[in-house]
């Protein structure tokens, strides 16, 4: 009977767990820059569409963050503009298996940083998380 519980809360886990398309080396930069082309024309929905294929978290976890991030972007508007378009500042690396792109998403008054964080499993790349903030003097290393 322990057997079947724990079988049962296995197939559970593994249903919820996101299994993520894999992106090459030299895609990296080519994905970041698809996904903020749809920023930068206000096409957050296309943004998450893009990112969904390569992202490794759950389906819950990704429909709560697409939605708090509609959210808190409206929000934004309301302070900085509408969007206006974006620019990619760059690729860094850590090691063999980490990468970071950075891009900003230009607003009629400020600037709106994106980073996406990737991670390389034995497949390939996976986006491994991103973020966004307003906090522009976060991308200077004062």
């Amino acid at each position: 009977m322990q057997r079947l519980a724990l079988g049962v809360l296995v197939a559970i886990v593994l249903s919820e767990t996101a299994f993520a398309d894999f992106l090459k080396t030299e895609e990296l930069q080519s994905f970041s820059e698809k996904v903020m082309a749809k920023v930068g024309k206000g096409d957050l929905d296309g943004a998450f569409l893009a990112m969904k294929p390569y992202i490794v978290i759950p389906d819950a976890e990704y429909e709560t963050l697409a939605v708090n991030t509609r959210a808190q972007r409206s929000l934004a508007g309301t302070r900085y503009g509408s969007t206006i378009g974006y620019e990619c500042l760059g690729r860094e690396t850590l090691g063999l298996s980490l990468a970071k792109v950075t891009c900003i998403e230009k607003t009629e008054k400020h600037a709106l940083p994106w980073r996406f964080y990737f991670y390389k499993a034995p497949g390939g790349w996976v986006l491994n998380s991103f973020n966004w903030s307003d906090r522009l003097p976060s991308l200077f290393s004062d």
